[in-house]
């Protein structure tokens, strides 16, 4: 194992089967195995977390798109107007024209083929946008109207929506680069929701500090997007499939999964 994994990520799974991190005693009973498979149920947590944050990211994608299309025939992203100062959209523009040339999207090659365009419309630019520069973007518009509009779809109001994104973001990039994110404080805690449409568990300030809150928002958005969704039921099997997970230390409440929102 330490061939393939190298000690230097596994002790991070070994301190957490540790009663005292001083003396680095470990719980009676503790076995190697223990620790390799709470590195392997943080993996899949890490997989689980990524596949759905696609979901929205794809979802939200399409949202900007079809919020801010209704005029300037989808080249809207291109007038300085819509955004809150004229540097922030120029650093826009550049992040767009990089992540278009790194494209290997094939309805982006066709477009630069056919056309001279320097952008193809927004619809196309944002396919090749990464989720920081959509949540950059959203973050720099100007306009309220779109700001609400986008939001909206989701329950939120624009301030929340916003927080949510960027959270996710650096979720993202912690599952992109394998760090540890089951029982590991977010570099950047997403606010509790002020109000929601949609059901949204009760929640603490210091909740904000585990995984849970993160798995709460995942959820929400979700049912967002798509009402029948299956992530509950495939979080409660992880869990179910890894005994020696105390749910407690990623913030999960007593009997989380017969409450209404995950159940």
């Amino acid at each position: 194992v330490l061939q393939n994994v190298s000690y230097t990520r596994l002790k991070n799974y070994l301190t957490a089967l540790m009663e005292d991190r001083a003396s680095h005693k470990f719980r009676p009973g503790t076995t190697f195995e223990d620790a390799y498979m709470l590195y392997g149920f943080d993996r899949r947590l890490r997989e689980l977390i990524f596949h759905e944050i696609e979901k929205i990211e794809i979802s939200i994608r399409t949202r900007i798109a079809y919020a801010c299309n209704g005029s300037e025939n989808g080249y809207w992203f291109l007038n300085p107007a819509y955004f809150r100062s004229d540097g922030r959209h120029s650093a826009i523009l550049r992040r767009l024209k990089n992540e278009l040339q790194r494209s290997d999207n094939e309805a982006i090659l066709h477009f630069r083929k056919k056309y001279s365009n320097e952008f193809p419309p927004s619809w196309l630019t944002l396919e090749a946008t990464s989720m920081g520069t959509l949540a950059t973007i959203y973050d720099e518009l100007k306009d309220e109207v779109l700001r609400n509009r986008i939001s909206e779809y989701y329950g939120l109001d624009p301030a929340t929506f916003c927080a949510w994104i960027w959270h996710l973001v650096a979720v993202r990039n912690d599952c992109a680069h394998h760090n540890r994110v089951w029982n590991r404080k977010p570099s950047s805690p997403a606010p509790l929701p002020q109000r929601t449409r949609n059901l949204f568990p009760d929640m603490q300030d210091e909740d904000r500090n585990h995984i849970y809150m993160t798995l709460c928002i995942i959820k929400y958005l979700q049912n967002s997007i798509k009402p029948n969704n299956t992530f509950a039921v495939r979080l409660k099997m992880l869990i179910e499939n890894f005994k020696l997970i105390d749910p407690a230390l990623m913030g999960f409440p007593s009997g989380w999964e017969e409450t209404a929102f995950w159940n």
